[in-house]
């Protein structure tokens, strides 16, 4: 056990109000979590300030350039690459990566989603597996529900269509990191960069209505840090099927009506706190219940998706009341 006293950073270019800043603090302290299991340390734990907007906040062992460093090396690392080695052909079924015609997304035949995700749950099990691919894959896909074209259906959270292919899209952002991509993610201030985006950031606005010219025509620029991170974090938002639909944690509604759900916290939990709190519902808590799980707000963003192709994107977050 790590003798280090603990430390409280203030995660500066991390505003929890933005989804996209919400699912990178998450995986910054799902990364930070599985370092701190590996060497015996204190487990992180991560919180949120209200200064205007939701800073987040984390408490760890490592000073700020050393989180800065051990996020950078693990994402460099081999954690989760099985589940991100999801490639078929136009079958649906397993191909290599260079086969002209394979596709590295989310959409298999179903029959080849589940060897996917026997596999990934095998490689769980053995001693010194690999716990992050058998969370990332459960959040990924369930091959008991099929889109339109009988593949299988994705989490709520893949904003990619047409000619996009999101697991390629995970590949070429993983190629391009940077340490200072990292720095930038956490302390701030957030720039955008020509890189692969998720489409996560709902402080930029993908409404035609809102905008002078048709944005599906526009390259949308990425904080690369904040979208690796945001990868991670995807762990925390498991999808299973229920009555015939997929339905992604903390996702309320249908493909096209949908939006996503999420509370912040005062106090500083750790990974499964969290994990647990997100299970939850925050539609139902009432000013007591907030008050007793340190729940200061809970925020939604309704999910677009466009007509040509399905391209997806958050709006800006409204601010929820408690439940009466």
């Amino acid at each position: 056990m790590s003798g280090r006293s603990t430390q409280i950073h203030r995660l500066g270019g991390i505003d929890a109000q933005n989804p996209l800043g919400f699912f990178s603090a998450l995986g910054a302290l799902r990364g930070l979590d599985e370092l701190a299991r590996d060497h015996g340390e204190e487990p992180p734990r991560l919180g949120f300030r209200d200064e205007g907007r939701q800073v987040a906040v984390i408490q760890t062992p490592h000073s700020l350039d050393e989180l800065v460093t051990l996020l950078y090396e693990d994402a460099r690392g081999q954690r989760g690459l099985l589940a991100l080695s999801l490639c078929y052909g136009a079958d649906g079924l397993p191909a290599p990566a260079t086969d002209k015609d394979s596709r590295r997304d989310l959409k298999p035949a179903p029959a080849y989603a589940r060897e996917y995700l026997e596999a990934v749950a095998a490689e769980c099990a053995r001693e010194n597996g690999d716990p992050r691919s058998a969370a990332l894959a459960s959040a990924f896909l369930s091959e008991l529900i099929q889109d339109n074209n009988g593949n299988s259906k994705p989490t709520a959270f893949h904003f990619a269509a047409g000619q996009q292919q999101w697991l390629s899209m995970v590949h070429d952002l993983r190629n391009i990191l940077t340490q200072k991509h990292f720095e930038e993610a956490l302390v701030g201030p957030w720039r955008e960069h020509t890189a692969p985006s998720f489409a996560w950031d709902s402080s930029v606005s993908r409404m035609y209505a809102l905008r002078a010219t048709d944005p599906s025509k526009e390259k949308r620029g990425s904080i690369p840090g904040a979208n690796w991170l945001g990868i991670v974090g995807l762990s925390f938002f498991p999808v299973l099927a229920r009555n015939g639909r997929l339905q992604t944690t903390r996702v309320k509604g249908g493909w096209k009506d949908s939006r996503f759900v999420w509370p912040v916290w005062r106090g500083l939990l750790t990974a499964p706190v969290v994990r647990s709190l997100l299970r939850g519902d925050p539609l139902t808590l009432d000013s007591v219940a907030r008050t007793a799980l340190g729940v200061t707000q809970v925020f939604a963003c309704r999910i677009l998706r466009s007509d040509q192709g399905g391209y997806g994107s958050f709006t800006p977050a409204d601010v929820l009341g408690p439940a009466r």
